[in-house]
């Protein structure tokens, strides 16, 4: 337990120090929320250094079953704190504040807010931070801990590339974080770039770029993309979404020129096409209301939007435009498995895939002989255990989500596809335009109960729930 106080420490002193980027833009800006901010800052980073100072001396240990609760505990600690700045600046209650939290730093995007304009810049700019950090925190924790460990059949191959992975313990994450920040933090400041020579009031566009490689959902603005009528700054941020839903092993195999194993990182180019003939479909659905090249451009911006789990619209119920069981499809399967989109990962979908059609085979040729891949992963019976194990419990959550919010929703579409946006981390995805029968709520009229059933499922949905049950071992605690 000590190894996981250790960490949490350090990772408390970086939330302290994002905090002062908020106040920094308040002093600027003149936002009546700078004091909410340097008050939790300051606290975050004392709490910080106690907690680090109390430790010192003492060996950390730091084991597989460690890791597991440190994921676990950042994911719950992480938005407690976060919450307060929201909870101090308006009038909605710590509960509500806790779902905003959680929403941004899960990648997920749903908002209780019905207009930002209760919001000043300083608030607005914090949302769209916790997204950025949320992705980067997903990606080391895949990277660094939950695919090592194999967790829910994530495979560990090709990850040497990215580095840390002859340390062991809390060097591994410190050096996996060093290695993965450099790029994200490149993607992210081109994004930036390109959308600010589009025209995007620069404000905007950080907070845009923030969102679209971190996958999250959150707007700097009320309303869609339409409010700014830049097909250019569309083009843009479709591009990085789809980086964002693609893994971070294949960005890094590019920057190193390693074509051998890139042409074996399968996963991502299924990825990409399903997002290609997904735009074409929603292109054909709107190809009757615009010219043809406004119908593909707006059609590939959904496409890339749903399969990352962005949830970003160019219209009102914009994703609504194709079948719903396709959209709710989508949005379960999500994106790369190294990725911060959200979903059960395109990885494990393909594994799943494969299996079942050797398992049809063997109906016909008993004794066929069977390849012991699919792609380029080793295929075998532990691994299939861990991906079917994960799916099954996955969809255990998303139904017992739902049973928990068909409780104070109106309908079970409602409760459904609530449950599904919050598992999946796209929140937007929820929207009275999928309205069918009864009037659905937004966000903003959710009570507390659905609030924090909401909150609890982001955080399963993020953390590869399979996790929650590796960190309550008996025997650890125990011991």
């Amino acid at each position: 337990m000590i190894g996981v106080l250790h960490i949490l420490s350090q990772v408390l002193g970086g939330l302290a120090f994002a905090l002062l980027v908020p106040v920094l833009i308040a002093l600027v800006t003149g936002d009546g929320a700078l004091q909410s901010f340097l008050l939790v800052s300051g606290l975050t980073g004392f709490l910080s250094g106690a907690i680090y100072f109390a430790l010192q001396g003492r060996k950390p240990r730091f084991d597989r079953q460690a890791s597991f609760v440190l994921v676990v505990a950042l994911w719950i600690v992480l938005p407690l704190i976060a919450a307060v700045p929201f909870a101090l600046r308006t009038d909605i209650g710590y509960a509500a504040a806790f779902f905003e939290a959680t929403s941004g730093l899960t990648t997920t995007g749903a908002t209780i807010f019905p207009s930002l304009s209760v919001l000043g810049p300083a608030t607005i700019f914090w949302r769209a931070e916790l997204q950025w950090l949320g992705g980067l925190a997903t990606l080391v924790t895949f990277v660094t801990i939950l695919a090592p460990a194999g967790l829910g059949g994530l495979s560990s191959r090709g990850l040497a590339s990215i580095g840390g992975f002859s340390d062991a313990g809390p060097d591994r994450i410190v050096h996996g974080l060093r290695h993965i920040v450099t790029l994200y933090a490149l993607f992210t400041g081109l994004c930036i770039i390109l959308l600010f020579f589009t025209g995007i009031p620069t404000f905007d566009a950080i907070c845009l770029s923030l969102a679209a490689i971190s996958t999250g959902g959150f707007m700097p603005v009320d309303g869609d993309l339409s409010v700014y009528a830049n097909p250019y700054a569309d083009g843009i941020l479709t591009i990085f979404m789809a980086l964002g839903a693609t893994s971070i092993l294949w960005h890094r195999l590019i920057f190193e020129g390693r074509r051998a194993l890139l042409l074996e990182h399968r996963e991502t180019y299924w990825v990409i096409a399903v997002m290609l003939i997904v735009g074409v479909i929603y292109a054909w659905n709107f190809a009757g209301i615009e010219g043809l090249r406004e119908a593909l451009g707006e059609g590939f911006f959904n496409g890339v939007s749903l399969v990352s789990t962005t949830g970003f619209e160019t219209r009102p119920g914009g994703l609504a435009a194709i079948p719903d069981t396709l959209v709710i499809f989508l949005a379960i399967a999500g994106g790369a498995a190294l990725s911060p989109a959200g979903g059960l990962k395109f990885y494990r979908i393909g594994a799943m895939t494969v299996q079942s059609i050797h398992e049809l085979r063997r109906l016909i040729f008993p004794h066929s002989v069977r390849s012991t891949k699919f792609g380029s992963q080793p295929y075998d019976l532990a691994l299939m255990k861990a991906i079917w194990a994960n799916l099954v419990v996955s969809l255990g959550v998303i139904m017992f989500a739902c049973l928990m919010l068909s409780l104070r929703l109106p309908g079970f579409d409602a409760a459904m596809v609530a449950a599904v946006s919050a598992f999946a981390n796209i929140g937007p995805l929820y929207s009275p335009e999928w309205q069918i029968g009864p009037h659905w709520p937004a966000y903003s009229d959710f009570g507390v109960f659905s609030q924090l059933v909401m909150a609890a499922t982001m955080i399963l949905g993020r953390i590869e729930v399979i996790v929650l049950f590796a960190a309550m071992n008996v025997a650890y605690w125990r011991s």
